[in-house]
């Protein structure tokens, strides 16, 4: 994996969890956490995506 690579995967985790904070922000979420105590799924799959891309971002960057 490159560094050019590593960074793009930083980047997109980065806008991905963003997306999922503003997702897990909308009413229609605020209403399903009151009333299940869950998030929407939407917001777990940014959430997920998210982490799982700076994850594999951050371990390219570490790596020779």
């Amino acid at each position: 994996m490159t560094k050019f690579l590593a960074l793009i995967l930083i980047l997109a985790g980065i806008f991905l969890l963003a997306l999922g904070y503003d997702e897990s922000q909308t009413l229609g979420s605020r209403l399903n956490r009151l009333f299940s105590g869950e998030l929407t799924q939407r917001a777990m799959i940014y959430y997920i995506g998210g982490g799982v891309c700076l994850l594999l971002g951050i371990l390219g960057l570490a790596r020779r």
